[in-house]
């Protein structure tokens, strides 16, 4: 095939191309009320929160192939925050109000005379025309062509920072937390200096829809969160909590302080749902999302006076991954954890005469 030929298959199968040829002036009206209201359903509601598959649908009779009574019957887009469980099947009626239900519809029952629009994290973004599939075309530096991505920059700054601040211990604020060079156990309490790392760091990488940094923001009047991240403009709202694992203790007097198993992880996902369902109930139009980071540093075979560790013990918990509790984990609003498993210095205080041969 040439690429001319590979070109105009591309324009024959566009979206837009599909509707004008296939449903004419009619659907070419019906779809510039459509898309829209496409979007305006991604700025109530992102992306990454829908685990299952979010169709909008308008049909060019304006008739409701499925029943009216159990739907919830909106006017206002930022209302469908507090219906999202993960998956939703949206008509937009000519009236301007959608019709919403909390359910997966089989497409055989909406595509026919109907401009159709799903997404899933399986099959990405897909579009039908009367019935048959037509083209998206892809938007570069962006997942999805309707979606608002503020989640996925925060989500992939976390795991850039996983990977190249915390794990190395690559930070001022990191580094001065081990009790010893040799990174075996932390100082007694670090987690506050551990938020601080963290708030720095997004100050510093976040750009995407200018986003607004905060630390220890209340979710009630008890009850603070690490770290919060709004958008401007934008119902986006993100809740981090912090928690660390190992061990914590001094040197002088030489002693544990405390010691965290993969338990307090759990506890740590359970406090972040917590929060994100007291938080709904004093702002129901905002969609949140909750990120659990973890400090991990397990060590294995440790005693007060360890300063060094043997590559196996130093790494024994770097591939233990945590179990956390399927009906929490499995939420739409929460993310899956980040787990920076902080790194041992297997070298430190070794001089290069007292290095192993071969090393």
């Amino acid at each position: 095939m040439s690429i001319s030929d590979a070109m105009r298959n591309i324009v024959r199968d566009h979206f837009v191309v599909r509707v004008s040829d296939g449903l004419g002036d009619e659907g070419m009206s019906a779809l510039r009320e459509f898309l829209p209201r496409v979007k305006a359903v991604y700025g109530a509601i992102d992306y990454e929160s829908i685990s299952h598959t979010l169709t909008i649908f308008k049909s060019l009779s304006d008739s409701t192939p499925l029943p009216p009574k159990e739907a919830y019957h909106l006017e206002n887009p930022a209302e469908l925050a507090m219906h999202n469980e993960g998956v939703l099947t949206i008509q937009v009626r000519t009236n301007g109000k959608m019709l919403v239900w909390k359910r997966e519809i089989d497409l055989d029952l909406i595509s026919s005379e109907a401009i159709v629009y799903r997404f899933s994290n399986d099959t990405g973004e897909r579009f039908w025309v009367d019935g048959e599939e037509a083209k998206i075309p892809p938007m570069p530096g962006y997942p999805l062509l309707f979606a608002i991505p503020s989640f996925r920059d925060l989500s992939d700054a976390l795991e850039h920072y996983s990977s190249h601040v915390a794990r190395p211990s690559e930070c001022s604020i990191l580094s001065s937390l081990w009790r010893e060079e040799g990174r075996v156990m932390w100082k007694p309490a670090p987690e506050s200096s551990m938020q601080r790392s963290l708030y720095y760091y997004l100050k510093w990488t976040l750009r995407d829809g200018q986003p607004d940094i905060r630390q220890e923001t209340p979710v009630d009047e008890k009850n603070p969160v690490d770290l919060e991240v709004q958008w401007a403009g934008s119902n986006r709202i993100a809740l981090i909590e912090v928690k660390w694992l190992g061990r914590s203790g001094t040197l002088t007097p030489l002693k544990i302080t405390k010691e965290f198993t993969a338990v307090r992880a759990k506890e740590g996902l359970a406090q972040l749902a917590d929060y994100l369902d007291r938080s709904r109930g004093r702002a129901p139009f905002k969609d949140r999302r909750g990120y659990l980071v973890i400090f991990d540093a397990r060590r294995r075979m440790v005693k007060a006076d360890t300063t060094r560790v043997s590559r196996d013990d130093g790494f024994h918990y770097r591939d233990r991954h945590i179990d956390y509790q399927d009906d929490i984990i499995s939420r739409h609003d929460i993310a899956s954890p980040v787990r920076c498993f902080c790194e041992p210095s297997l070298s430190a205080g070794l001089t290069p005469s007292s290095m192993p041969v071969g090393k």
